[in-house]
């Protein structure tokens, strides 16, 4: 593999695995309002609502490791 597409390849995955979990995330954010007998301690609110958090900290995170990953690769004649 291509040392220059590791970050990027990296950073796709972090992005889709952050997209699933704030597709989940939101259903589960939006089934709380529904299924209120399921709710009452809000429970769901609070899994539905973790869950987006670590979505955005996994995206975070991956992005960062990914841009990380493609400036280290680099020469120092080519951040210029």
């Amino acid at each position: 593999m291509n040392k220059r597409h590791e970050g990027q390849e990296m950073i796709n995955m972090c992005k889709w695995m952050a997209s699933v979990g704030l597709i989940v995330g939101v259903v589960l954010f939006l089934l709380s309002f529904i299924a209120s007998a399921y709710n009452k301690d809000y429970f769901l609110t609070i899994i539905s609502l973790g869950i987006i958090g670590a979505s955005m900290f996994m995206f975070g995170f991956g992005l960062f490791m990914g841009l990380l990953t493609e400036t280290y690769h680099r020469g120092p004649r080519e951040n210029v």
